[in-house]
């Protein structure tokens, strides 16, 4: 394909993610990189060339999209850093764990999701309490804010009487491999159902979860979703979280039914979420690592300095780490760089 960016790739007709009655199709960002396999509406596998790991970038709460002339400049300086942070890390799979694009604001601007699809990495995102819209002038329904997103790998599971949860897995594996991780993604940004995992989404899990054990498949589980679990809270207030608060978690009506579910699936490794800007700590309950990611995006709110969370899995064992990393031009303070290394999470 020589020059051509995964965004020609895909509008030269060799696959389309809007094409939902096809049950399989591939895209890939070159021929000799990442391929995705679509196999149902709510599953795909990232099939990767021979090496030895996958890397992961975790970005959130970019806020994209509010149309006045500071918050457009914002979105250009994050739009610079995050370009810039896939050349220096250079991921395999980008993940965008929610309030991606105001949607809830009037006459919203969508130049966010062409800047991601012209970055040549497969991306996804699950969806955030900012992407839902409220009812104001401009705004997208989430089908069609789906319906944009056709080059991107976001799926959705089929409820009933034609309703969806965007709710998808992405399994991991080595070209002629067996997938060695996974990825569950879910929406939690919905005000309907209280920005967490529903009880539909819930089942949802547990389906793939029977499925799995069924088929003898009990690879490692890496969960993205926007809003954090309560346990969240608890890890820090048991001192059993390494990093910063710089604020109170916004768990919102979260129990812990879901954190349950992750945990006696014993499966899941690690959570990884966005939500509260001012957080970044990792820690561990129940063996399950509790992530937050950095906020990536300069029309959010907080000071601190913009990044993103890099995640690197091991494609032979499936085991991983994690580490805050920052553009050229941010610098930590000092006495926070503990919180930059890596950390195991899986």
């Amino acid at each position: 394909m020589g020059a051509m960016t995964r965004r020609d790739f895909l509008r030269a007709g060799v696959a389309t993610g809007v094409s939902l009655a096809m049950p399989h199709f591939i895209f890939a960002q070159e021929t000799h990189g990442p391929k995705v396999v679509r196999t149902a509406t709510d599953r795909f596998e990232l099939v990767l060339p021979k090496q030895p790991r996958l890397r992961i970038l975790q970005i959130a709460d970019t806020h994209f999209g509010t149309p006045n002339p500071i918050n457009r400049l914002k979105d250009k300086s994050s739009y610079t850093l995050i370009k810039e942070l896939v050349a220096t890390h250079k991921p395999d799979y980008v993940f965008h764990t929610g309030d991606f694009i105001n949607n809830d604001n009037e006459n919203v601007e969508w130049g966010a999701i062409p800047f991601m699809d012209d970055l040549g990495v497969p991306w996804s995102v699950s969806f955030g309490n900012h992407d839902h819209p409220n009812g104001k002038k401009g705004q997208k329904s989430l089908e069609e804010y789906y319906a944009t997103l056709n080059n991107s790998v976001v799926g959705y599971a089929e409820r009933s009487a034609g309703a969806r949860d965007y709710c998808y897995r992405v399994d991991f594996r080595v070209e002629g491999q067996k997938p060695f991780s996974s990825v569950f993604a879910f929406n939690t940004g919905n005000p309907a159902s209280g920005m967490k995992v529903n009880d539909t989404q819930t089942q949802w899990f547990l389906n793939h979860m029977d499925a799995d054990k069924s088929a003898n498949v009990q690879t490692p589980v890496l969960v993205m979703q926007h809003i954090p679990t309560i346990e969240y809270k608890d890890v820090f207030d048991q001192k059993l979280a390494v990093g910063r608060q710089g604020e109170t978690v916004c768990f919102e009506i979260d129990k812990g039914e879901i954190f349950n579910q992750y945990v006696n699936s014993g499966r899941v490794r690690a959570i990884f979420c966005g939500h509260d800007h001012v957080n970044d700590y990792i820690g561990e309950l129940k063996k399950v690592k509790l992530v937050y990611g950095r906020c990536s995006g300069y029309s959010g709110y907080g000071d601190w300095e913009r990044g993103a969370r890099l995640i690197e899995v091991d494609t032979a064992t499936g085991r991983g780490t994690s580490r805050v990393v920052l553009g050229k031009a941010e610098k930590e303070k000092p006495e926070w760089r503990s919180t930059l290394t890596d950390s195991v999470v899986s």
